[in-house]
């Protein structure tokens, strides 16, 4: 019914996976039932039925064809020597628009109102109504805290838009910066352009490590192997041919070819895709701790409140007004008590952290990779570009020809690269310059390369093929000396003296790159060896010393030969326990360590300086092994290969010069070369980690203050002490005070994120025990300290008082219930916000000074509450004179200084008692010998670092309460495609 071509070229087009529209959202469509639909389809036609329909469902129709194979053919005219003039491509730039994805816009009106829905926004309407049905009911007095409450709402919207729409900007600037480029043929030469200005037509180039900026025909007569997994979900790289569309958003993984560019933006397969792709929230593990911390806190705080709701409505009656009056006062304990800005003061921080990062030439995709930073154990760094210059010097080549001299290796060396004129990699670049230096460029010119075999991992070598008018047709190769050998005629004359040499050089710290060219016969000719020399960069040695007295391992990670990689680790004073990766793969797995359940091939992972000769997919099994230890692990890359395991690390850090793809994959994308400027951003990350840290201990001190306070205070009857509080059955602030103490403090403290800090000397970890431990410490003494000042305060209701306590803070020895609440406002006011000042250190308040900005917030904070206290009367609040102003201050402090002593001995107690214990895991890592580890020293080494982990890290966020977030941590990570997706969603047909 149908030719062979057509079936199997519909059966092919729908082994991609195709979407169906649910009402629940887009999902992945059956590949069977895609095949006998695509079928079904291919006999319909050929039965005559005319209709040409589109793979869809038979019932809805709701598929569509996500392939659109009509090419227009003026398209395919480019000349492949001359590509588009640049006239032509800025008249194809006006017709299709730029390369780039259609982003949806969002309202700017409704992303203001979402704002002001949600949960804590729907506590604070609802706090409203119940004030709102009040003030209907004749209540005039709670006008004002109806009016307050709105205002508060109003506040925390507009600021909360404000602050996203301000990230959003910086974003969207940082984005801009990471825009992916296109290697493209115009006016006949080639040129680096940003892939947005790519035009149906363009000729470019597609290179290993590259991802495909848009649609494109390949052309010329070798193959590209290319990775789909981000458009069909496909594991495995697929081999595209001459005349095959490579899609834009696949990186290539294999191979180097020339293609027409045939589809742009929207247009493209991934265009269509992306407008019915689920974009998915990834939630790392700081998103996480916050999340439980809340949830600890809300529980701890609704149960509290439901207890002080039902007393309330005991005493006070259960009429419907009265019934108002607690529930409102229910409600707005509840937001008082519940850390409503705990999330927005963290996500200010690391904001505002990753801004200074940026102006370090550190930016971070992706906010929580900030507080994984501060607790990496492990760097897994390239060293050619990161621990060296990547500046490769040529020395004096050695000869294996008697007629040819040094510049004619040079010159042949320099015929085996790919002819550009930009975008050459180091060595290409090294060798062309050097090749110049004696031969004009004009004369290169006349040998023309009719054929190239770009590098690839597996060949280890480059080979072009050259016609020159004289010379004739001949190829010439470099790559790998050993790999060069295999294929020369002479091998068994020169392979011993060239081995022996290559050592040699190796033992110096050189590379060595093998040349051969083929004779008149066809057949390779061994010519010479290059020795190249990358030196390490200046500041590397100096900066991995003091990664170390930072608690983190720096292992070097190369596919250079073992003795050059020992003689950089020498260099750098890095350790000499360097390890092929082919004598790690010979190691035995079976001796199993007792109790560990690790072999002998994990102890020399874990024991290791440095790994040689390595694979892309040997990085993704060191870190896996590191991680599986309970280590956070860092990774440096930037090629295509090292893709997966910079997705599998923690934290994946894309150097200066990385591939699209290995950007893509990246947590922190680095804009300056060097080890440097990971420390930089390690430093700057255990900063924010403590800023946000000190922020988690002081706002959970001040739920447990509040709360406690408050449920103790319910027990307290005003009617029985004050003559101005018959109608008062139980001790309570008026609405409007609460509100204030929470608006307050909160917008106060968004200043700890500037707050003078000093990193730590240890990775950090979310040692939950220990937060919740002294936050309970500093909570429960300020509680304590408010309870005993509201017995005060009730003891100087008996207007027969002389004498007492009271008598220190009031004249007369006598108060008002509204003084007495005027009394107590002030002093959660200032114990609240001053416990910040106790949290902040884990010495003594007065070891490190506070920044300004936060001690000028809090000078605001409690002036502005004692004003209020003075001259204003907040519902049946009274007003207080100076002298109780006064020693409100003072007992406040005295107690700030008693709450203090009380954290250190808390500290005292979490190091005493080892409930943390961090020195032996740093103790391991400084103390670690610069010799080479024998087998049996390597285990000890690794059982050492195994238990000391453990004890370092048991409370470490998940890993004790969710022991499969250890080994599961890369299924959290965010996936995007070569920056064309937004930084924060995962984009795939995969949903």
């Amino acid at each position: 019914l149908a030719s062979n071509h057509d079936i199997s070229h519909g059966w092919s087009r729908c082994w991609r996976d195709t979407l169906r529209s649910t009402p629940s959202g887009w999902k992945i469509r059956g590949r069977h039932s895609c095949r006998m639909d695509e079928q079904k389809r291919l006999v319909d036609h050929a039965a005559g039925d005319g209709s040409n329909k589109e793979i869809g469902d038979p019932e809805h129709g709701e598929y569509k064809e996500m392939t659109a194979d009509f090419v227009d053919p003026s398209i395919l005219k480019t000349s492949l020597e001359t590509g588009l003039t640049s006239e032509e491509a800025s008249e194809r730039l006006r017709i299709y628009g730029f390369n780039e994805l259609p982003e949806k816009e969002e309202s700017l009106i409704l992303k203001f109102l979402s704002f002001f829905w949600g949960p804590m926004p729907i506590m604070i309407w609802l706090a409203a109504l119940v004030e709102f049905i009040q003030c209907l009911s004749g209540r005039s007095e709670h006008w004002p805290d109806f009016g307050v409450l709105l205002g508060l709402q109003f506040i925390n919207g507009t600021v909360a838009f404000f602050e996203e729409y301000n990230a959003g900007n910086a974003i969207a600037e940082l984005k801009a910066s990471l825009a992916p480029k296109a290697n493209v043929k115009r006016d006949g030469k080639f040129s680096i352009v940003n892939a947005r200005e790519l035009v149906p037509g363009d000729v470019i180039v597609l290179q290993i490590g590259g991802v495909i900026p848009a649609d494109a025909k390949l052309m010329g007569d070798l193959s590209l192997q290319v990775d789909q997994a981000a458009l069909t979900g496909e594991s495995l790289p697929v081999t595209l041919h001459k005349n095959e569309t490579a899609k834009m958003g696949s990186t290539v993984k294999r191979g180097e070819m020339d293609a027409i560019v045939v589809k742009t933006g929207k247009d493209t397969f991934f265009g269509r895709a992306a407008g019915m792709v689920a974009q998915v929230e990834q939630q790392g593990r700081f998103q996480k701790v916050l999340f439980n911390v809340m949830v600890f806190l809300m529980a701890l705080a609704s149960v509290l409140v439901i207890i002080i709701l039902v007393i309330l409505i005991i005493d006070n009656g259960t009429s419907s007004g009265d019934v108002l009056t607690s529930v409102g006062t229910a409600v707005v304990l509840l937001i008082a008590s519940i850390p409503i800005a705990m999330q927005v003061v963290a996500t200010v921080t690391m904001a505002v952290g990753a801004s200074i990062l940026a102006s370090k030439k550190a930016i971070v995709a992706r906010l929580s990779a900030i507080e994984e930073l501060a607790g990496m154990h492990t760097l897994c760094s390239d060293k050619t570009g990161t621990l060296t210059l990547n500046k490769l010097q040529l020395d004096d080549p050695i000869l294996f020809d008697s007629k040819m001299d040094a510049d004619r290796l040079f010159f042949i060396s320099a015929l085996a690269a790919k002819r550009l004129d930009e975008g050459q990699d180091a060595i290409d670049t090294c060798i062309m310059n050097k090749a110049l230096e004696s031969v004009p460029k004009a004369q290169m010119m006349e040998y023309k390369q009719v054929a190239f075999i770009p590098f690839d991992p597996s060949i280890k070598r480059t080979e072009a093929t050259i016609e020159h008018p004289k010379e004739g047709k001949f190829k010439v190769t470099k790559g790998a000396t050993p790999q060069i050998l295999e294929m020369c005629e002479n091998r068994n004359r020169v392979e011993q003296k060239a081995l022996m040499k290559v050592n040699d050089l190796a033992d110096r710290g050189y590379r060595a790159l093998g040349v051969a060219q083929t004779d008149e016969h066809g057949v390779f000719q061994f010519k010479g060896i290059l020795s190249l020399f990358d030196p390490p960069r200046v500041d590397t040695k100096a900066t991995i010393e003091m990664a170390q007295e930072m608690g983190v391992q720096v292992k070097m990670i190369t596919g250079d030969h073992t003795a050059i990689a020992i003689e950089t680790a020498r260099r750098l004073g890095m350790g000499s326990t360097i390890h092929s990766i082919n004598k790690m793969r010979e190691a035995p797995e079976a001796d199993v360590n007792v109790g560990t359940g690790s072999t002998n091939r994990d102890d020399m992972i874990l024991a290791a300086d440095g790994f040689a000769e390595v694979l892309p997919e040997d990085k993704y099994k060191i870190v896996e092994v590191l991680q599986q230890s309970g280590q956070i692990v860092g990774m440096t890359g930037d090629g295509v290969n090292d893709a997966p395991a910079l997705k599998k690390a923690e934290i994946g850090i894309a150097v200066e010069g990385a591939t699209d793809a290995a950007r893509a994959a990246a947590d922190i994308v680095l804009t300056e070369p060097g080890l440097s400027v990971i420390i930089t951003a390690m430093n700057m990350s255990r900063k924010i980690f403590q800023r946000v840290r000190n922020y988690c201990i002081f706002r959970i001190a001040g739920t447990i203050q509040l709360i406690f306070f408050f449920f103790t205070a319910v027990f307290y009857r005003p009617n029985q002490h004050f003559d101005d509080a018959d109608d008062q059955k139980n001790f309570r602030l008026p609405v409007l005070a609460v509100v204030l103490i929470t608006l307050v403090n909160d917008a106060c403290v968004l200043t700890i994120s500037r707050d003078n800090v000093i990193p730590a000397k240890d990775p950090q970890a979310w040692h939950l025990k220990e937060v919740f431990l002294i936050a309970a410490i500093l909570g429960f003494t300020a509680m304590v300290e408010s309870v005993l000042l509201l017995q005060i305060g009730f003891s100087a209701g008996d207007e027969d008082r002389k004498e007492g306590i009271a008598c220190i803070f009031f004249d007369h020895c006598t108060a008002s219930y509204g003084q007495v609440q005027s009394l107590i406002f002030l002093n959660l006011c200032l114990s609240d916000f001053i416990t910040v000042f106790a949290a902040r250190t884990r010495g003594f308040f007065f070891t490190r000074r506070p920044a300004l900005a936060l001690m000028g917030a809090g000078l605001l904070a409690t002036l502005s509450m004692t004003f209020v206290v003075a001259v204003a009367q907040l519902g049946t609040m009274k007003t207080i004179n100076l002298r109780t102003i006064v020693m409100v201050w003072v007992y406040a402090i005295l107690w700030f200084f008693v709450q203090d002593f009380m954290k250190v001995i808390g500290y005292w107690i979490v190091d005493t008692c080892k409930i943390v214990d961090r020195s032996a895991y740093l103790n391991l890592v400084k103390s670690k010998q610069k010799s080479r580890l024998d087998p049996e020293r390597a285990k000890k080494y690794s059982q050492a670092l195994r238990k000391s982990m453990h004890k370092a890290s048991i409370d470490y966020a998940f890993q004790a309460e969710h022991p499969v977030a250890v080994g599961g941590y890369q299924a959290r990570k965010r996936s995007s495609i070569a920056g064309y997706g937004r930084d924060t969603k995962a984009h795939s047909l995969l949903g």
